[in-house]
């Protein structure tokens, strides 16, 4: 038992390195045919573990319905209910195909995704840019013309614009905006203000210099300066790239993906590779943006975006953002108590990313299955709430559920030959 723990514990170090040494770039933005492999014209990529069309959650359902018609697919949501009850429509997960996707997650062929290349493992992820500050959008589970219209303009426009000024810029490393956001105050997940600021002003005199209408210029500029949250999108893909090479490290315990669909959560661990192991998807801590919304009208926890907690980002780290724990209704002391929970689920800390409010410790690392269940406290997630109809009413945060890191330690004990 001593040397398969020698091993277990050798093995997290390892992963945990592959994270801490990653240097994701963020490179370009193009139509996902284009640069996922796999994709195709009738793939609609979802957040979460894998789920089948009749058990989607409502806001799920009316993403992919609309991504069949902003597709072209259908040209009604009854012709497009009909492909997929066909089978003439691919429903995967986002992770599946080195993509993850905020909310809903949908992504279908001509969005745009951002590309990041993780230089130091070569590895590349994707994720479809986040729709703004309107409550509407294909990821909030709403597909009314003024959604297909916006998902337009991001196709025609936002993402060859990026795209232009990312080629001229050679590339922003995300690393380093990580690092120094977090000194900022960001948790990068909830609250993404300073790294949206970073981004923007690595990419303004790029977008100014393009050979373009001066409108066009100024529309996407303004969509930068108009949502804080725009960088989360961009970090989402760096955390995916990242994850990526750390998995199926023999003896490894370490969570490599949270993730969830809006029915269940699901994680991966290291030494399982692409097994999910799932739980029921937790209702939200919710704080609305009108008292006209109250929990009964509250989807249950979607979305990719934990992929950020997964390397140490968001619900991990409130202590060093304080203004995003009172957003949440908490004070510094709580904030402390969470990210104190975090370290001790953790295999490390970073040695780049660090928490100024901590005398500059860094970051909690490596989410260790063995360490969560003998804590009993698992993962809190930072996250947005969607209404069970669609479009998004709230943020907040919600504790990942118990049961899946219950399953993969039971399955990592069988793997490893253990009886108990």
């Amino acid at each position: 038992m001593a040397d398969i723990k020698e091993k277990i514990n050798s093995a997290n170090k390892e992963v945990a390195q592959i994270l801490m040494t990653a240097t994701p770039i963020w490179v370009g933005c193009k139509p996902a045919l284009e640069v996922i492999p796999g994709m195709t014209r009738t793939t609609i990529l979802h957040a979460g573990p894998p789920i089948a069309w009749e058990m989607m959650c409502t806001p799920m359902r009316k993403g992919v319905l609309g991504a069949l018609l902003y597709e072209g697919l259908a040209t009604d949501f009854r012709e497009a209910e009909g492909l997929l009850e066909a089978g003439e429509v691919r429903l995967a997960p986002c992770h599946d195909f080195n993509t993850v996707g905020g909310m809903t997650g949908i992504t279908s062929a001509s969005m745009p995704v951002f590309i990041v290349h993780n230089t130091r493992h070569d590895t590349f992820a994707y994720c479809a840019p986040h729709e703004g500050s309107s409550p509407k959008g294909l990821g909030w589970g709403t597909n009314d013309e003024e959604t297909l219209e916006h998902t337009r303009w991001m196709q025609d426009e936002l993402g060859p614009v990026l795209d232009a000024a990312l080629r001229a810029h050679g590339g922003i490393n995300l690393r380093e905006i990580i690092g120094r956001a977090i000194q900022m105050g960001d948790e990068l997940h909830g609250r993404c203000g300073a790294a949206t600021g970073l981004i923007t002003r690595e990419l303004a005199p790029h977008l100014v210099r393009l050979d373009l209408p001066r409108d066009m210029t100024a529309r996407v500029l303004e969509f930068l300066l108009d949502s804080d949250i725009f960088a989360l999108h961009v970090i989402m893909a760096a955390a995916r790239s990242m994850v990526e090479p750390a998995k199926g490290v023999p003896y490894s315990s370490v969570v490599t993906t949270m993730a969830r669909n809006g029915v269940e959560f699901g994680i991966k661990i290291s030494a399982l590779k692409e097994r999910w192991f799932t739980g029921r998807a937790q209702t939200i801590k919710t704080v609305f943006f009108s008292s006209q919304w109250t929990d009964a009208v509250a989807a249950p926890d979607i979305g990719d975006s934990s992929i950020v907690e997964t390397i140490g980002l968001g619900g991990m780290i409130h202590a060093c953002s304080p203004a995003q724990e009172y957003a949440f209704g908490g004070m510094y002391a709580d904030a402390l108590t969470k990210t104190q929970d975090a370290y001790a689920m953790c295999v490390t800390e970073h040695e780049a990313w660090t928490i100024p409010n901590l005398d500059f410790r860094g970051l909690p690392l490596g989410i260790d299955i063995r360490k969560v269940i003998d804590l009993g406290v698992t993962p809190i997630l930072d996250t947005a709430t969607a209404h069970v109809e669609g479009g998004m009413i709230g943020i907040g945060e919600a504790r990942a559920p118990l049961e899946a890191f219950e399953q993969a330690l039971k399955a990592f004990g069988q793997e490893l030959g253990l009886t108990a």
